[in-house]
């Protein structure tokens, strides 16, 4: 049964009552209000991101994959929502998937957190946790609007330095990325 209500609303009037519900603490309704705005032929990239975002928050990781996927084909240069979805495939163990993703961000302006925080996590992803660190940090320079983002970054580099020496020194191919990620992204919210 249809609601007459949700309806009338337009995708700006849907996002607005969503991010109002979720800043009372009432994700029912702002889960509702995603939904509702997702399911529609005039979907927004953005009501789609924050659609997977609530899924991904309530550890329903295929579909939160599934709205994100779908924010990237609303709209491909939606920056986020890519990095988001390699973070989520990164951290369900699809590093080829995860590689696929996060290597548009290498288009972005070097100027740009995005650009950086993708390299790092693909260096992660490779084993590479020099690198990964170093361009970790610098996005978290360069972020100046997403402090939970970067609070979330900074997750990552802590758990990148408390892997022992020896298993930083490894050659890629070894499940340390793996676990780091996992870590990471459990318990946590998309930003």
């Amino acid at each position: 049964m249809s609601n007459p209500t949700l309806a009338m609303l337009d995708q700006a009037e849907l996002l607005q009552l969503s991010l109002e519900a979720d800043r009372n603490g009432d994700s029912a309704t702002s889960l509702a209000y995603l939904k509702e705005a997702g399911s529609r032929p005039d979907a927004s990239a953005e009501a789609l991101l924050m659609l997977g975002a609530s899924y991904a928050s309530l550890r329903m990781y295929d579909r939160a994959a599934t709205a994100m996927e779908a924010a990237i084909a609303a709209n491909p240069e939606l920056a986020i929502a890519r990095f988001q979805l390699g973070l989520l495939y990164l951290s369900s163990g699809d590093g080829p998937r995860a590689n696929d993703v996060l290597v548009a961000l290498d288009d972005l302006d070097e100027g740009k957190c995005l650009f950086h925080f993708g390299r790092g996590l693909r260096h992660l992803l490779a084993d590479e946790f020099a690198d990964a660190l170093r361009y970790l940090q610098r996005g978290i320079e360069l972020n100046l609007d997403n402090p939970a983002l970067n609070a979330d970054m900074q997750r990552i580099i802590d758990d990148v330095n408390r892997l022992p020496e020896e298993q930083r020194q490894q050659s890629a191919g070894t499940d340390s990325s793996q676990h780091v990620m996992l870590s990471a992204y459990t318990g946590r919210s998309t930003h």
